[in-house]
Formats: C-alpha cells, structure tokens, sequence
C-alpha cells in the first residue's frame, strides 16, 4: 500500500478509509462492513447513512426488480454504495 495526498487520487484508486476520516472524493464502497456516514453537511440530515457494498446493492436491487416491486421514494430497501466527497466516515471496521 502506498501512501498519497488526496489532490493526487485519480478514478480508479483504491482507497482505504478510517473512521473518523472525511471523504477526499466520490468514491464506491467495495469492500466493508458496517459503515455509516455523515452526510449532513450535504444533506442536512441529521442521522448517520448507512452504507453496504456494491455487490450487495445491486444484488438486493436485482431481488425487488425479479420481485416486481419498485423502490418508492418513501421506502428505501436498497442502500447506496456511494460514499459522498464532503462527508465523513462515522463508524467502520474495513473499507476500500
């Protein structure tokens, strides 16, 4: 693992993130478990986003299309992959 500063990340790198840590760029969660952000000052809100891994989101997307159910705007079933540049890591035990 090689160490950079922020500004040089290009698409594409792998990045490790520590709780705590604020999130340099948009990125992808590919690898984790159990992480949630604070996405409030993008957002305003005030509760932690919990967030899973790409394969599980499009895995659980795929599960309500083949179920012919939608993902209303009231309910949200799928969690995001998305880690947002701004927001900051709350809790995580492995991130990439």
């Amino acid at each position: 693992m090689v160490g950079i500063h922020e500004s040089q990340l290009v698409t594409g790198d792998i990045v490790k993130i520590q709780e705590g840590m604020d999130i340099p760029v948009d990125m992808l969660v590919f690898e984790a478990h159990d992480i949630t952000t604070d996405e409030s000052a993008l957002t305003g809100e005030p509760d932690a986003i919990k967030k899973k891994i790409y394969r599980e989101c499009l895995e659980k997307r795929d599960e309500i299309i083949a179920n012919g159910q939608k993902n209303s705007s009231k309910s949200h079933d799928v969690y995001s992959p998305i880690l947002m540049s701004g927001t900051s890591v709350k809790k995580n035990f492995l991130i990439y």
